[in-house]
């Protein structure tokens, strides 16, 4: 046997798993005299055809690979990105919010969540003859907190090199996603490494303690934590600055933390992927999260509420962790006191943070200890918005807790209006019917490679509110805008919270087709509609005046969707007060102030 003396990396151990070569080979005189004499036997024309094949067939191979090439180019990046488009809202400030009109977004794209301004209500009238969709303010159902995305590790990524790459652009966009008038206004983010981080899992203690040994030493949970540090992980590079500069741009905007994994030495498998708890370390996991929350309050980002374990029921290959409905009444418990203790005793805390089909773990929850959460969340990929209903029924003593859609992605649609109406019947108007006060879909932004993720990632065509270009999937133009990013901005403009000039929240209202309606009654299986007001002063709506000429004292947002292709002439009564608006196919909201 003839074989190398040392193994190239890559390389069987076993040399029977290759074959065995000869070192040389012996040339046969007499096959080359046969060769010989066969050339010499052709004529001259034969001699040209067979120089000539070989040539011609290299030349197409040449061809061919070139052709091959410059198809398969690989897409260039925006060489002008700040000639980018981005869509336009109004400002912030309260002579603009008090503006009366409406933005629209069509099928297709091309008009894009345009602005048009229009006129007041109508006086005062008892009667409802020929209204088509009764507003009345005075029934009123949950408070807004806000529509919007999650600011995952990757969307910051993204963003951050795109603040790098082109700041002008950067500003611009930023400015329409985070403007306190129609931009988000709730967004959710990890603690630590999620199946959307870039590249690799991290948590924040750098150097864990022993395994073994720190189930001994729970009794010095300072001393397991003591290399507790944000310093150089994805949060502190892109997603605390992204976040940042978003809370510039809207003070109120309100920050989820959410967990998908503690440090792994505090897990059964000692990995972030998967595994459960390790008895014992609740305290020690309450003490974490809280030193998290203080960690990004410090960092110029205090969080508005907190989750206790993303998806408990989802045990994933990237990181993630079994939690059971005892577990986090107890977490839960723990948690409280701790961020008390830090001055953060304003941060909810909310339960669940899983599907619909596990309603029964959320009441369990709630059940559990009522005073320990502050609101239930759900993700929207297994069971039905329905099902919260079943979950409110199984509370006990009368008990009941705030309701948010804290997670649910998009995947690319085949057009723009499908993806919108998707969005709509199974999100935005179920979780509006059963009180949602947030929805919280998933990545803000993604490359055009649905990127970047761990390779572990259940989720290989999860779309973001935008698509930006990034060094693996370069696009052209750098910046393009989802329909989410539409959604976001519709159901946010409705709702503006006006507490930051003057107002205050937003809370849902009733909206109800009317008895004696002018338009056709097959008309209203073509729309759908949600409706919203906001005190013009102080905290809470006032009873709606029927004298006219008095002075508002309330913003109404009115979102409306027509999926039939004609325009609907529709009559919109708010609280007596008329008008008739177009409503065109595609996205509508509307907003008037009202006495």
């Amino acid at each position: 046997m003839i074989g190398n003396s040392t193994m190239q990396r890559g390389e069987s151990e076993s040399y029977t798993d290759k074959p065995i070569l000869p070192v040389s080979h012996q040339s046969s005189p007499s096959r080359k005299n046969r060769i010989a004499s066969w050339w010499a036997s052709q004529s001259r024309l034969r001699k040209i055809v067979y120089i000539l094949l070989p040539i011609l067939l290299l030349l197409g191979l040449i061809l061919g690979l070139a052709l091959g090439l410059t198809l398969g180019k690989k897409a260039t990046e925006d060489s002008n990105p700040s000639a980018d488009y981005v869509p336009t809202t109004i400002s912030g400030s309260r002579s603009s919010l008090l503006q009366q009109g409406y933005w629209y977004t069509a099928p297709s794209n091309g008009t894009n969540f345009n602005w048009t301004s229009s006129g007041n209500l109508g006086n005062y009238r008892s009667d409802s003859q020929g209204v088509d969709i009764v507003i009345d303010t005075s029934q009123r159902f949950q408070t807004i907190d806000g529509f919007g995305g999650a600011m995952t590790d990757s969307s910051a990524y993204l963003l951050d090199r795109l603040r790098t790459r082109e700041s002008s652009l950067y500003t611009r966009v930023m400015d329409f996603l985070f403007n306190n008038a129609t931009g988000v206004g709730i967004t959710r983010v990890s603690m630590g490494a999620s199946d959307f981080s870039v590249s690799q899992e991290y948590s924040y203690i750098p150097n864990p303690p022993d395994f073994n040994a720190a189930a001994s030493q729970l009794d010095s949970p300072d001393s397991l934590l003591s290399s507790f540090s944000t310093a150089g992980t994805q949060s502190a590079q892109y997603t605390i600055p992204v976040l940042v500069d978003a809370l510039e741009r809207n003070p109120d905007l309100k920050v989820v933390l959410s967990p998908w994994s503690p440090p792994a030495f505090m897990k059964s498998n000692n990995t972030m992927n998967g595994g459960q708890l390790r008895n014992g370390f609740i305290p020690l996991l309450a003490q974490y999260y809280a030193q998290t929350a203080q960690a990004w309050a410090d960092a110029g980002v205090r969080p508005f509420a907190m989750t206790l374990q993303n998806e408990p029921s989802h045990i994933a290959a990237y990181p993630s962790m079994g939690m059971t409905a005892s577990q986090q009444v107890q977490l839960a418990e723990a948690l409280k006191g701790q961020l008390a203790s830090r001055g953060l005793s304003g941060v909810q805390i909310w339960g669940h943070d899983d599907n619909y089909a596990g309603w029964q773990v959320a009441s369990d929850i709630v059940n559990g200890n009522a005073t320990a959460v502050d609101a239930i969340a759900f993700h929207c990929y297994r069971g039905s918005p329905s099902q919260i209903a079943q979950y409110q029924s199984a509370l006990q003593n009368g008990v009941s807790k705030p309701i948010h859609m804290s997670e649910c992605t998009g995947t690319s649609p085949s057009s723009r209006w499908s993806g919108i109406q998707g969005w709509l019947n199974n999100v935005y108007w179920p979780m509006a019917a059963q009180n949602a006060s947030s929805v919280i879909q998933w990545n803000l932004a993604l490359d055009g490679g649905y990127g970047p993720h761990l390779k572990t990632s259940y989720c290989s065509t999860c779309s973001g509110s935008l698509t930006l270009s990034s060094q693996w999937n370069p696009t052209d133009p750098y910046v393009d805008y989802n329909d989410q990013v539409y959604l976001t901005a519709h159901f946010a403009g409705a709702s503006t919270d006006l507490t930051n000039v003057g107002g205050g929240p937003a809370v849902r209202v009733g909206a109800q087709q009317g008895t004696q309606f002018s338009l056709d009654r097959s008309d209203f299986q073509c729309l759908n509609w949600v409706a919203y007001a906001a005190p013009l002063s102080g905290s809470t709506l006032q009873s709606a005046s029927t004298t006219n000429g008095g002075q508002p004292t309330r913003r109404v947002g009115f979102v409306i969707a027509n999926t039939c292709s004609d325009t609907k002439t529709t009559v919109v009564s708010v609280d007596g007060r008329r008008t008739t608006v177009p409503v065109r196919q595609g996205l509508t909201s509307f907003v008037w102030t009202a006495p």
